[in-house]
C-alpha cells in the first residue's frame, strides 16, 4: 500500500481546512494517507495542544516513512516548504497542488523546480481527474519518480 504524507498550511491556512479534508477524503482511496489533518478527530487546524518538538518528530518521521509527498501550496508555509525540502532531499517525490484563485502568487521556488509537478486548479471538479492521473501514474510506476 502506498503511504502519501499530505502537507497543507495548519497554522496559517485555516481558510484551506474544509479543502484539504476534501483532498484528504480523495487520497484515501489511492493508500494510506499520513498526515496532521487526518489524525482521529481531525486534530484542531492550528496544532493546538501538541507539542512543538513533537510535531517536528512526527512530521519528519512520517516523511521519511511515506512514497510520496503531497503538498497544497495555495497558501504560503514555511512548514511546508521545509516538508517539501526534506521529501525531496531524501528522495521522496513531490507533487503540489495550487489553487489558481489563491490570493497569493504560487512560489517561484516550486513553480521552478523540474522534479515537482505543479496540479494548478479552479475547483475540486477540476483537481481530481488531474490527481487521479496522478497517483495511477505513481501507483503503476512504484519509483520514486513522476
Amino acid at each position: 500500500m502506498v503511504k502519501i504524507f499530505f502537507s497543507g498550511s495548519i497554522r496559517g491556512g485555516g481558510k484551506y481546512r474544509a479543502s484539504y479534508l476534501r483532498v484528504l477524503d480523495f487520497l484515501q482511496s489511492y493508500g494510506e494517507v499520513i498526515s496532521e489533518h487526518f489524525e482521529p478527530g481531525n486534530a484542531p487546524a492550528s496544532g493546538e495542544g501538541v507539542d512543538d518538538a513533537a510535531i517536528y518528530a512526527r512530521d519528519v518521521r512520517w516523511i521519511g516513512e511515506a512514497d510520496l509527498l503531497i503538498a497544497d501550496v495555495s497558501q504560503p508555509s514555511i512548514g511546508v516548504g521545509y516538508e517539501i525540502a526534506l521529501a525531496e532531499s531524501l528522495g521522496i517525490p513531490v507533487l503540489a497542488l495550487y489553487d489558481s484563485r489563491a490570493e497569493n502568487p504560487l512560489s517561484a521556488m516550486i513553480a521552478g523546480n523540474p522534479r515537482i509537478p505543479v496540479l494548478r486548479y479552479a475547483s475540486h471538479a477540476e483537481l481530481w481527474p488531474m490527481l487521479d492521473a496522478a497517483l495511477v501514474s505513481h501507483a503503476v510506476s512504484r519509483v520514486k519518480k513522476f
